[in-house]
């Protein structure tokens, strides 16, 4: 696919500096673009780049000026190149809106107009699947589950008995959604395995990473709200709730009955613990543990996880502990020597 650098402004609502006409046929790095592509530059360090790259254009913010060069100016060229690479790269999929003969669909399933049931998929009984639903190879839709429209799950994706599974949802490969969370009562020195009847349900416009499990509620639900994004190998135990538009990366561990506000970072290998309240707009660093509510608004780091700027001082005084050490010695050694020359009364 070719666009013209007017034809991309247009659709990205923004502005030519340069030639309109130049014709525009891919999207690189700035480090790699060549001749009839364009790149982007989103961080004020890669600037001196621009006059380096041999791109057709640049994607830049307001402001940035540079000699000889084509610039598509946005407000937001980081949100401009991933819709750019999204028109030109990424040629909507047609799906033949069949199901396979070797896909098996309970009788008792409503199956909505263009559904894909790739081979090997299994629907069990009393399930709902929308309009334009996409079931890749080997995906399991357990009893009484509920798919909404335009969603589009992968390979070998488990869902448990009665998942809801909203509008516009992604699941990746291998994703167990809705299965049993880990609690169990002790019994002397054995353990009873308590019964999880609860259900999952996953909000419209929500997207789950490969590897990632969310278990169901004990009772009542684990829910994740509207436009949240969830990275691969994430762990999402029983009762949790987390608000719309939050990002979880990869590796973070949430314990059971976590409430998690809207808006929320959690940033890589991040863990939480159970029964905690993290309020929203909150950023979380990477393998960062949560073991108390934090409050909306803040961004907080480390183990305990603590406001960041006093974490970073923390960290700077660990840096520091080696020489501290030598130091308290040489204090205690001058000490036990002026309370020998003293003498036991301190005269």
């Amino acid at each position: 696919m070719e666009k013209t650098l007017k034809e991309l402004a247009d659709y990205l609502g923004g502005e030519v500096i340069g030639d309109e006409n130049i014709k525009i046929k891919g999207v690189m790095t700035i480090d790699e673009a060549r001749e009839g592509y364009i790149t982007f530059v989103s961080n004020i360090k890669y600037i001196k780049k621009i006059e380096e790259t041999e791109a057709s254009a640049i994607l830049v913010s307001p402001g940035i000026e540079a000699k000889g060069k084509n610039l598509l100016v946005t407000k937001n060229p980081y949100l401009a190149f991933a819709k750019v690479v999204d028109l030109m790269m990424n040629p909507e999929k047609v799906y033949p809106g069949t199901l396979d003969e070797s896909a098996s669909v309970s009788d008792s399933a409503e199956i909505g107009s263009h559904v894909t049931a790739y081979p090997f998929v299994f629907i069990g009984e009393n399930v709902k699947v929308a309009d334009n639903v996409v079931l890749y190879p080997g995906v399991y839709v357990g009893d009484d589950c509920q798919i909404g429209k335009d969603t589009v799950i992968h390979p070998n994706t488990v869902l448990h008995k009665g998942t809801i599974i909203g509008e516009r949802v992604v699941i990746h490969s291998n994703s167990v959604i809705g299965c049993s969370g880990y609690g169990y009562a002790p019994d002397g020195k054995t353990y009873c395995k308590i019964p999880q009847v609860g259900i999952t349900v996953v909000e419209d416009d929500v997207d789950i990473g490969a590897n990632t499990t969310i278990n169901r509620g004990v009772l009542g639900e684990t829910r994740i709200k509207r436009g949240t994004k969830i990275d691969s190998e994430v762990m999402i135990a029983h009762n949790v709730e987390i608000g719309e538009d939050t990002l979880i990366t990869s590796q973070v561990g949430i314990a059971g009955s976590v409430e998690i506000g809207n808006n929320v970072i959690l940033a890589g290998g991040a863990g939480v613990a159970g029964h905690i309240k993290v309020g929203d707009n909150v950023q979380v660093g990477g393998w960062s543990g949560v073991i108390k509510d934090l409050p909306s608004g803040g961004t907080f780091l480390g183990t305990p996880a603590i406001e960041i700027e006093r974490m970073r001082k923390c960290f700077v005084l660990i840096q520091k502990l080696p020489e501290m050490k030598n130091t308290i010695k040489d204090l205690q050694k001058k000490i036990k020597r002026l309370e020998e020359r003293l003498g036991p009364d301190g005269k």
